[in-house]
């Protein structure tokens, strides 16, 4: 029957694991309470650090992205340029080519 009573036990509030005749459980209680509040504290801060790595993260690529987009428009109208260029060369071609079949 013991190992019955102590399984009822365990699945009850943790607060109530100790018998409340035993003088020190208050105290166990205590400290397995500290415990794990130092436990989730330091879980905390070390969330803390990841979103504030990641948020630097973020503000990074935030910088790059804009950069890269400035060097696309950069392309952009330099590609726009070379394109014009190429359409007036190309009609400039077909122009003297008609000339030089009117020569003949």
């Amino acid at each position: 029957m013991s190992l019955l009573d102590d399984y009822q036990n365990f699945n009850e509030d943790p607060g109530e694991i100790y018998p409340a005749d035993d003088p020190n459980a208050s105290r166990r209680a205590r400290v397995d309470l500290e415990r794990q509040i130092v436990i989730l504290g330091s879980d905390l801060k070390k969330i803390l650090r990841e979103i504030v790595d990641l948020e630097a993260q973020r503000r990074k690529f935030k910088k790059e992205e804009e950069r890269i987009r400035v060097d696309r428009d950069a392309l952009d109208k330099k590609l726009k340029k070379l394109d014009n260029e190429r359409t007036f060369l190309e009609e400039e071609i077909r122009g003297l080519k008609k000339k030089l079949k009117t020569l003949k």
